[in-house]
């Protein structure tokens, strides 16, 4: 008795079973007809298609897979649901579906859009930083160009310069030269008469001068005698050039400059300034 009871509740399960993978399969041919029907006039394509992803079609293939397993399982999991409660289902996972793939084609788009304007971006920082390279690079040899020239300018001012100013200082050497010519030819010193002439000169009237003190003038020193001129230098170091006639500061008129031995010596009423060594 027991035996017929577990053969007959195997035979309830087997329909059971059967049954389930039927109305798996008459849900997916139902779908498929009733999405057929309101078109069947006009096209003869299927009416579930899936939309094209391009580039993330992987990710669709392994989304629909999985949610036909989850259908599947579903189906088989809740075998006393009738036919319309499975079509049901399964459209509502369909839809579900491709929300999601919508969903992930959406988000793809917007990661796409984003990593096209990333590159967009990128490549103008990259011109602009390009472009403001060469302007620099323009801008310093500008700068440079101008530099050189002006040194090049400032180079010939003060070669010019520095020109002008021998010219100048060679023509003032030249006027010195012209001026101290007539001096030096006025300047030899005429040899005393003698004493017998003086004696001898009857027509002379008035007193005779007086004659150069011999004494040596201590205030004065002679330094260089040259064409009847000669460089005296005093105690505070000042220089001085006087021919015969010209006063010497503080010791009065140069009567001669005569050499006597080795040295010059400068004759003056006050007395012979010498070469002296302070």
């Amino acid at each position: 008795m027991s035996e017929r009871v577990e053969a007959g509740a195997a035979a309830a399960k087997k329909p059971a079973a059967i049954s389930a993978e039927e109305m798996l399969k008459q849900a997916v041919a139902g779908a498929t007809k009733a999405n057929e029907a309101p078109s069947a006039g006009a096209m003869s394509k299927p009416s579930l298609k899936l939309p094209r992803f391009g580039a993330n079609a992987r990710l669709a293939v392994a989304s629909l897979t999985a949610l036909a397993c989850g259908l599947a399982i579903g189906v088989l999991a809740a075998p006393g649901q009738g036919p319309g409660d499975a079509l049901a289902q399964v459209q509502a996972e369909l839809a579900t579906g491709r929300a999601e793939m919508a969903r992930l084609s959406q988000e793809f788009d917007r990661l796409t859009r984003t990593a096209t304007a990333a590159r967009e971006t990128s490549d103008a920082a990259r011109g602009e930083a390009k472009a403001l390279s060469a302007s620099l690079a323009d801008r310093i040899g500008r700068t440079e160009q101008n530099l050189e020239r002006r040194l090049t300018s400032l180079s010939e001012t003060l070669t010019r310069s520095d020109r002008e100013q021998g010219e100048r200082i060679a023509g003032l050497i030249a006027q010195l030269e012209k001026k101290a010519q007539p001096v030096t030819a006025a300047a030899p010193p005429k040899p005393e008469p003698k004493a017998e002439a003086r004696i001898a000169e009857p027509t002379q009237t008035g007193s005779l001068p007086d004659k150069a003190k011999s004494e040596t003038v201590e205030n004065w020193a002679l330094r260089d005698v040259y064409d009847g001129v000669a460089v005296l230098e005093d105690r505070r170091r000042r220089l001085v050039e006087v021919a015969r006639g010209d006063a010497v500061p503080g010791v009065g008129r140069v009567e001669a400059i005569e050499r006597r031995g080795r040295q010059w010596v400068v004759v003056t009423r006050q007395g012979v300034i010498t070469p002296q060594t302070w």
